[in-house]
Parts: C-alpha cells; sequence; structure tokens
C-alpha cells in the first residue's frame, strides 16, 4: 500500500502576510470601542427616603406618590396603591377636608379597571372612607362618581358590572340625597342589566334580551339588591317613613301649613315660586302639595314599573316553584323577595292610593296567589318563617290595591280578598269560625317590623271590604293593642293607629274617609277599648312614656273632638281618671296613681282629658286636689280650674 502523507503541523505563531490597499487586522486581545455609552436612571427608593415633613402612610408613602401610582400599567401596582390610600387615609383622616377633591378624581376611575383585586381594594376604600366625609362634602363630586358608576354598569364584562352596582349602593348610602337626582341616568343602566326586552330604533319592543338571559341567580339577585337600593333612595320623599301611619291621610284643617306654600326645603331653587329672579314656578306652589319633584318621581317610578314588570314576572315564575315543592331554597325565596319589595315601591310612588286597572298586575295577582299562603307547611328556621310573612305580607298590600283599582266585578279577585282578610285575621290571631262571628285563637305577637308592615294592609283593605269584614279587622287590631307586652313599641302603634279611625269615623267635624264602619257592634268594640284607656296608663305608669302619651292623647282626642262617648260613658271614664291622681282605700287610707310619677307634658295631657270632660264628678275633683302636690307649676292653672279654685 502507498504511504500515507504524513498531517503537517499546525504552526504556533503564523506569520500574516500583509497586501497591498488593506488594514491591518486588530490583534486578538484589542478591545472594542466602538459602543456608546447611556445614562441609566435609577429611582430612588422612597422607603430609604428621608419624608420626616411630609404625612406618609405605613410603607412610607406620600399622598401624591399614591395618586400617581392609581395610573400605573401595571395591575398589581395600582392595586397596591389603591391599598396603601386606605392605609393613608386611616392614619391621616384629616387629609379628606384639603384633598378629598384629587383622591376622588384619581381613585373613581378604577370602578371600570379590568383587574378584579383593584375593583375589590376600591370598594374596601370607599366602605371605609365615605362614612368619614360628610353629604354635603361629598355631594360636588358627585357627578363624576355617578358618570363613572354608570359607565361600568354598562361595560362588556360581566363582573365590572356585577361590581359597579355594588359601588353604587356605597354611594346610595353615604349620598342618598345627591346619588337620587341622577335618577334619569341610573335607572336606564339598571333597565340594561335587567330589563327582559329591548328597544329597536322604530320604538318597537322584541321579546327577549340575551344579556338579561345569561344572568344567573346570584349575580340576578346582586343587582335587584342594588336596584331595590337605589329606588327607595329615589322614591323617599314620597314616602314619610318617620310617621309609622304615613298611609293614612292627615287629619288637620289645612293640609299645608302656611309657611310650605313659601318654603320649599327639598328643591334646589326654594323660592322659585315667588318668580323674584324670573325663574320658572315650582308645579303645585299653590299649595295643592304636590311639586314638580313629586311629580318626577311619579313618572320615573311609572317608567320604571312598565320596564321592569317583564322580569319581575318572569323572575318570579321561575323562583316561585319552591311553594309546590314544599322544599324552600334560601337564593329562590330571597328572589321572590326582592320580586315584590320592588313592585311595592314602584307602585307606592308610582300610584300613591290606587292602582288603575292593569290586567298585567291583575294576572301577575292570580300568579302570585296559586300558592297563597305562601309556604303554610313550612316549618324550619326564625329567618325563613319571618321572610315567608314579609312576603305574603307584601302579597295582602298588592291585593288590596289592586282591589281598589277593579271594584267588585272581578269575581276571582273577591275571593282572593277574602283569603286575604282571613290571612291578616290568623296572623293577628284572631280565627274566625262563622261569617258573623269571631274567636280568640291565641296571643301572638309579630316583630315589630312585620306589624308596621301590616298596618298598612289593614287599612288599605278597610277601604275595599264590607262592613263585616272592616269590623274583624279594626276588632283585632284593638285585641292585638290589649295582648302587646307593656313596653313594646307596637302597643304605641296600635294605640296611634286607632285614634286616627276613631276620629275619621266618630268626629263632629265632617273628615275625609273612605271607610265606612256602620256597624253598631264596632262602636260598642271602640268604647269599651276607650274606656280601658285609663287602665292602661295605670298599668304602664311610667313604663312605657310614649304609650301613655299616646294613650293620654286619645282620651283628649275623644272628648274634644268626637260624639262617641255618652253620658254613662263619660261617667265610667272619670272613675277611670280619677285612679290616675289618687284612690282612697279602706283600710289603706289614700294610695296615689301614677300622676306624680308623669313627666310635665304627660301630667298636661292628662289634666287637659280631665278638662275636657262635662261635669266633673266629685270623686274625681278630690282625686286631682289630692295630687296637686305633684303637679308641675306651669300646669298647676289647669289643675285648679278643675277643682273650682
Amino acid at each position: 500500500m502507498p504511504r500515507s502523507a504524513k498531517k503537517k503541523k499546525a504552526e504556533d505563531f503564523k506569520k500574516v502576510k500583509l497586501k497591498v490597499g488593506k488594514k491591518k487586522a486588530p490583534p486578538s486581545n484589542a478591545t472594542d470601542t466602538s459602543f456608546t455609552a447611556k445614562a441609566i436612571v435609577v429611582a430612588g427608593q422612597s422607603i430609604s427616603t428621608d419624608k420626616s415633613a411630609q404625612l406618609t402612610n405605613s410603607h412610607n408613602r406620600t399622598l401624591r406618590e399614591l395618586l400617581t401610582q392609581l395610573r400605573h400599567y401595571s395591575a398589581p401596582t395600582r392595586r397596591d396603591a389603591v391599598t396603601g390610600l386606605g392605609d393613608f387615609v386611616t392614619l391621616h383622616p384629616e387629609v379628606l377636608q384639603a384633598e378629598l377633591g384629587p383622591i376622588i378624581e384619581a381613585s373613581v376611575r378604577l370602578v371600570v379597571d379590568n383587574d378584579p383585586g383593584v375593583r375589590r381594594q376600591l370598594r374596601r376604600l370607599y366602605g371605609e372612607m365615605l362614612p368619614m366625609v360628610s353629604s354635603h362634602e361629598l355631594a360636588p363630586f358627585m357627578p363624576l362618581a355617578v358618570v363613572f358608576t354608570c359607565s361600568a354598569m354598562t361595560h362588556i364584562l360581566d363582573d365590572i358590572r356585577a361590581d359597579a352596582v355594588q359601588f353604587l349602593d356605597l354611594l346610595a348610602d353615604a349620598v342618598p340625597e345627591s346619588v337620587a337626582q341622577f335618577a334619569p341616568r341610573v335607572l336606564p343602566s339598571f333597565f340594561s342589566l335587567l330589563d327582559t326586552s329591548t328597544t329597536t330604533s322604530d320604538g318597537k319592543r322584541t321579546e327577549a334580551n340575551a344579556r338579561t338571559a345569561l344572568l344567573t341567580q346570584s349575580s340576578r339577585l346582586t343587582i335587584m339588591r342594588s336596584c331595590f337600593k337605589f329606588l327607595s333612595v329615589v322614591t323617599r320623599p314620597l314616602a314619610s317613613h318617620a310617621d309609622p301611619l304615613w298611609f293614612m291621610a292627615p287629619i288637620s284643617a289645612s293640609p299645608i301649613p302656611p309657611a310650605q306654600q313659601l318654603f320649599y326645603p327639598d328643591c334646589s331653587a326654594p323660592f322659585a315660586a315667588m318668580n323674584l329672579f324670573g325663574e320658572a314656578a315650582v308645579a303645585g306652589g299653590d299649595g295643592s302639595g304636590d311639586g314638580s319633584a313629586a311629580a318626577v318621581i311619579r313618572e320615573q317610578s311609572a317608567a320604571a314599573l312598565d320596564r321592569l314588570f317583564p322580569f319581575l314576572q318572569a323572575t318570579w315564575t321561575e323562583s316561585a316553584t319552591i311553594f309546590a315543592a314544599g322544599r324552600i331554597s334560601t337564593e329562590s325565596l330571597e328572589l321572590c323577595v326582592r320580586v315584590m319589595q320592588i313592585l311595592q315601591v314602584l307602585w307606592r310612588a308610582a300610584y300613591s292610593n290606587v292602582i288603575p286597572p292593569n290586567d298585567r298586575i291583575a294576572g301577575f295577582l292570580r300568579q302570585c296567589t296559586v300558592f297563597f299562603p305562601l309556604g303554610r307547611d313550612f316549618e324550619g328556621d326564625e329567618a325563613t318563617e319571618a321572610a315567608l310573612l314579609t312576603l305574603n305580607i307584601q302579597l295582602c298590600e298588592l291585593t288590596a290595591f289592586v282591589s281598589q283599582g277593579a271594584g267588585d266585578a272581578d269575581a276571582d279577585l273577591s275571593r282572593t280578598l277574602r283569603r286575604v282578610v282571613r290571612f291578616v285575621l290568623h296572623t293577628l290571631g284572631l280565627r274566625t269560625t262563622k261569617p258573623a262571628r269571631s274567636q280568640r285563637a291565641s296571643k301572638r305577637t309579630l316583630p315589630h317590623e312585620q306589624f308596621v308592615e301590616i298596618l298598612p294592609v289593614i287599612w288599605r283593605l278597610a277601604q275595599c271590604c264590607d262592613c263585616q269584614d272592616t269590623s274583624q279587622l279594626l276588632q283585632v287590631v284593638m285585641l292585638y293593642a290589649n295582648d302587646c307586652p307593656p313596653s313594646s313599641p307596637a302597643k304605641t302603634l296600635c294605640i296611634r293607629f286607632l285614634a286616627r279611625i276613631i276620629e275619621l269615623q266618630w268626629s263632629r267635624m265632617p273628615q275625609r274617609s273612605t271607610v265606612d264602619l256602620g256597624d253598631s257592634q264596632l262602636t260598642g268594640l271602640a268604647v269599651e277599648w276607650v274606656l280601658g284607656l285609663p287602665r292602661l296608663l295605670w298599668h304602664l305608669r311610667d313604663r312605657n312614656l310614649d304609650a301613655s302619651l299616646a294613650a293620654a292623647e286619645t282620651l283628649r282626642l275623644v272628648c274634644q273632638r268626637t260624639r262617641l262617648l255618652d253620658a254613662h260613658a263619660i261617667d265610667t271614664l272619670q272613675a277611670g281618671l280619677a285612679t290616675l291622681f289618687c284612690v282612697d282605700v279602706p283600710g289603706k287610707g289614700p294610695v296615689h296613681g301614677p300622676f306624680r310619677l308623669y313627666p310635665p307634658a304627660l301630667q298636661r295631657t292628662v289634666l287637659e282629658v280631665v278638662a275636657c270632660t262635662p261635669g266633673h264628678s266629685s270623686r274625681l275633683v278630690q282625686a286631682v286636689r289630692a295630687s296637686n302636690a305633684a303637679v308641675a307649676p306651669a300646669h298647676a292653672q289647669i289643675a285648679n280650674e278643675i277643682c273650682g279654685k
């Protein structure tokens, strides 16, 4: 074989041959200096910066730094900024007085933030911050807050819409009057969330809304809670929530005091009716009591009832199946409760006293009363039973409203009305055995909130039922008033309610009343109840001054302005009044009554009752004379006139 060629050995130091026209190559260890250097700016660490002269939070961040980071592109940074802002406000609450504007303007924009954590921290921040600021300081910033909230309520993302209604709840709790002014902007946002129909460009309504059809029960319930709260805030000027007897017409010769004919404290232009500066006059400034603001609220409520009724009816149809199944689901029951609450607040605001004949509402009522009373066989926890009772009471009120508008022509409605009357009587403890008789079954005391809700039902039913049912309804209130515990606030409410009924029915002056109590048996019951008020005053003593004052004012009303008591009843009343002052008990001597324990205002009312009774008996005069030492000096003249001094 031929010999292989020898491999050439690599040279250690190879000599590079230079050629003409080419540059010499740089050495292998040469440094490349072709790059250019730029300045590197490192931000100062706020935790190490001396900020002893500035207000900072727990992480040494100033308010300006936090507000700047609220606009950062990173979601975690924005979330940390909102958390730090809450920490800053907690540590330095006084800063809200001077920096409230920049804080709200920078933070309220995050209502539409895409990150759920940022929105959650924002709700927590406003939940802590808004109660720390007065409503008049928050009012100037509500337009901006409502704009961003409405934008979030109509957002394309479901979670942003759900968080927006919760943010609206915070605003409604903190500044209800200011938020209510933006009802024309907020209500359409609720319509877009809850309305089951859509409106085309030519004004026609289509059958279903795809967005509403995709709502889950939990999200629907969240929106309905917020909607009910907002509607309650909007309609609040039309409801006198301070007086539980708001549903009864005021009994006064002048419906509106003269001062209110000139001043409108709830209006944006309080002197507009006087046309001092050429502004438009307020409607209803003639003393009718129905100003432009009230008319606008009624119009908005009627429109909202028309828009939301299909959704409410569909929700009820879907959720009310629990009453047929016999198994009460908490979520479905709350949906039914919210449906009835929204309907109640809208029909009270839109139609005041009477719902006009409406086939849709009458049909919905027939649909609701299929399982009435709702949950009749349910026995479970107290919260569910209380919710069922409240739902039945609201359904009874809706029946009374529809009956007032429909009259006696509808036989089905008349049967439903009788069932409602029996339910109310049974709820208050009166068991009816025959049409002409009633029998006391057992003493039953309702929670005060539910008793407040059932009184408007009794009043409405008394206006649309026959005389016999009306007598039973008022009789059960009298029996319930006697059964209430002495310290119960329901006792005071019962006394005031019956006093208003007595004044309407037996007043010497004609009163505007739609209740017909042409029943001699009821008259006897009313007389018996009035004659029992002195005994009630004795038992109450000073344990329930509100109820004692209501009872004394009722006696003064009966003696001054009604024709209820005859001569024999007056003598019986005077004998009962004498026990309030002093009684001569054989073997014990004089025993002083609770009169000496009364405050001056109640003492004056009781003395006025005695002064109004004609022909004072000697026993009553002696009792008042024996208690002269306990009479307040300001009322000594009334006591002296009774005693003949």
